[in-house]
């Protein structure tokens, strides 16, 4: 699959902390996560959006720079496209700062990205604890490759954050806490309140109530001890 996108958001400013930027969203996925709402993103075949090709994105993108001077790579996977170094050195070379959102499963470009010196912020998403991963990312995970990538993101001394949706029946105080143990002394943690508004993936997780303020607190506190800040985002 080449490395087109589906949509172009021109103007964020909640997708690149700190930053004015510009949102890419990319075609397909190695996850399956059941409670993801995109599932033109991830089943692109299924259900086919509009794409925009790479050259149609970096036009639009050199135009706009005057007003936005970053952008944000997500998903679906980013890192499933090999054209993707090309891209992100494109964007660097219009003088553009970009950050990445990835599920941290490809830690072999991750590793290239950073040697490269083209990313200025990462956030990469934590399923859950690496003993129930498999359960919310919907496949066999790798986590070798997974515990690789988490360290690259820790010792790069660009920005970075960890983040966690958290789901009804996915996810609990102890899986927090296991995360917290596993990612301690990290700088930033984001739970994120899972939302089935859209539509998911697997269809019996629209009928899924989010979790309430007081549960989404919970999981701040229960996650606090382990990492420098630790935010919630009541969105998804």
């Amino acid at each position: 699959m080449s490395l087109d996108f589906a949509q172009i958001q021109k103007t964020s400013l909640i997708d690149f902390p700190g930053e004015v930027a510009s949102t890419l969203f990319t075609l397909g996925c190695n996850f399956r996560c059941p409670f993801c709402h995109n599932r033109s993103l991830v089943l692109p075949d299924e259900y086919p959006p509009q794409r925009i090709t790479p050259e149609q994105a970096l036009a639009e993108l050199s135009k706009r720079k005057k007003y936005v001077q970053a952008v944000c790579i997500t998903g679906g996977e980013p890192t499933i496209h090999p054209e993707l170094t090309w891209f992100i050195s494109s964007l660097k070379n219009e003088g553009l700062k970009v950050k990445l959102d990835t599920n941290g499963s490809n830690s072999k470009m991750l590793s290239e990205l950073y040697q490269k010196e083209l990313l200025d912020y990462v956030a990469m998403d934590i399923k859950s604890s690496l003993e129930d991963y498999d359960e919310s990312s919907g496949v066999q995970s790798d986590i070798a490759k997974i515990k690789e990538s988490v360290q690259l993101i820790r010792s790069s001394g660009i920005p970075y954050e960890f983040r966690t949706t958290v789901v009804p029946g996915l996810h609990d105080l102890e899986k927090i806490e296991a995360i917290g143990k596993w990612l301690e002394g990290a700088d930033r943690y984001v739970i994120q309140s899972f939302s089935p508004e859209g539509g998911t993936l697997d269809k019996s997780f629209e009928t899924k109530a989010p979790f309430k303020d007081k549960n989404l607190q919970a999981f701040v506190n229960t996650a606090k001890p382990y990492f420098k800040e630790v935010m919630l985002r009541e969105y998804y």
